[in-house]
């Protein structure tokens, strides 16, 4: 069921990935959401063709709780799957993370990070205090950065360190739904997600104006949503799914699981096809050991190989014959070729010349139509001092009476249409005199002439 309460515009399913990519998804992921009381975590196994939960837990109240206590419980839970030596994914709680989607047009990669740079100061409300950034690609020049206070940071690498829990990146909720969204899938078209409903209702969405977007409302869902589907460019009732349903369905029980926590550990799972903002600086990064898996990737590498062979060396071999052999049939029927298209333009040109010479014959018939129905229309208390005509239009100047019928039965014609005073009308001693611009009709599916 859908996050929504109007189910028109439901979302379209995003499309598998190719096979070739499939073959990479291969790791462990441990994602950890932090919220304002408690820690969820969840351990997710990532495959090609699936994801399975081993395990997941909340640590209550560890805030008012000794770090070394809550963090013996999580090693405890990833003994339980033996996965103790698991650097973990860590989402910081949005309303600490600034998120911001900017565009970068025509800036090198390179440059990528001193252009964020340049733009650091209006990217942010701490004035002069430290702040962590990290950015990654949202499509074409598209970026989204995370910011976070550096005291902030500091303070959670240090609770986690106290508590013996190695974390690999400290990122956040719309970075890692990104990710998540992408590793088994194509990118969506367009998405409206509710990551959390209360107490503040987040908001996750992307779209063909805003590659991703990612925001908190204080105010109730139904009018989060509306104001989110404007930011996006979605329609009214586009709808919206709950985290839950817009990530990649878990095989297996995943009744309780948090949905944040998820989206990490599926982030965390893949980390050789996502470009994940990490706001963890580079040095002092947790690596996981997967001496495990040794096996598994070599043999995978060897599959990989095979299949290279198969399907890449053999066709382009096949493919650079079937190029010559085309080349020199090419080269065979080319004079053939020039000689068509030189009889095609020449063609071209003889046919646009006798368009131009029927338009040139009809033009002074037309005109005079236009002068035999100013004739026959106009009052004879009116008189004209000029009639400009123009292929799409006719200007009259002159006095009458009274200036402001002749509008009206200038449009009774069937010449002309959308007749307007060019000028203000002005008056003499006895008439007004005006200047009138009206449209010629279109006859027989053109204008006259």
């Amino acid at each position: 069921m859908t996050a929504t309460e109007n189910p028109a515009d439901v979302q379209a399913p995003p499309q598998e990935a190719s096979a070739l990519r499939r073959l990479l998804i291969f790791g462990t992921g441990f994602g950890i959401a932090i919220h304002a009381k408690h820690l969820d975590a969840v351990l997710v196994r990532a495959r090609p063709s699936s994801r399975t939960v081993p395990a997941w837990t909340s640590i209550q109240d560890f805030r008012s709780r000794p770090a070394a206590d809550w963090g013996t419980e999580l090693t405890r839970f990833l003994g339980t799957a033996n996965e103790k030596n698991l650097a973990a994914t860590v989402l910081l709680p949005r309303d600490e993370v600034i998120v911001r989607a900017i565009q970068l047009p025509g800036v090198a990669e390179n440059d990528i990070p001193g252009a964020i740079e340049l733009q650091m100061d209006s990217l942010h409300p701490y004035g002069d205090e430290e702040v962590t950034w990290a950015s990654m690609p949202a499509g074409g020049s598209h970026y989204v950065v995370g910011l976070v206070r550096t005291t902030v940071l500091t303070a959670y690498e240090t609770l986690f360190s106290e508590a013996g829990i190695r974390v690999s990146a400290f990122t956040f909720s719309a970075a890692a739904i990104h990710a998540a969204l992408r590793i088994w899938n194509t990118a969506p078209a367009s998405l409206l997600v509710v990551c959390a409903p209360e107490p503040r209702t987040e908001v996750y969405g992307e779209s063909a104006g805003r590659p991703v977007y990612s925001a908190e409302f204080p105010a109730a869902q139904t009018r989060a949503l509306a104001l989110s589907r404007s930011e996006l460019r979605l329609p009214p009732n586009y709808a919206a799914l709950s985290l839950a349903e817009a990530l990649p369905a878990a095989s297996g029980p995943t009744e309780g699981i948090s949905p944040l926590a998820y989206a990490a550990a599926l982030a965390g799972s893949a980390p050789l096809l996502v470009s994940l903002a990490n706001l963890l600086p580079k040095e002092r990064r947790a690596s996981s050991a997967r001496r495990q898996y040794l096996l598994p990737v070599i043999l995978g590498s060897l599959l990989l190989l095979g299949l290279v062979a198969v399907l890449v060396v053999l066709p382009a071999l096949e493919q650079r014959s079937y190029r010559a052999a085309l080349n020199a049939e090419i080269r065979r029927l080319e004079p053939a070729a020039q000689r068509a298209q030189a009889l095609e333009t020449r063609a071209t040109v003889n046919h646009n010349r006798v368009t131009a010479l029927d338009e040139i014959r009809r033009r002074p018939q037309a005109d005079l139509d236009v002068l035999n129905e100013l004739t026959r229309i106009l009052p004879a208390q009116v008189w004209t001092s000029s009639i400009e005509i123009y292929p799409d239009s006719v200007v009259l100047s002159g006095e009458a009476d009274q200036a402001a019928p002749l509008l009206k039965l200038l449009d009774s014609s069937p010449l002309f249409q959308n007749s307007e005073f060019a000028l203000s009308v002005t008056r003499n001693a006895q008439n007004e005199q005006f200047r009138i611009k009206t449209k010629r009709r279109e006859r027989n599916g053109r204008v006259t002439p």
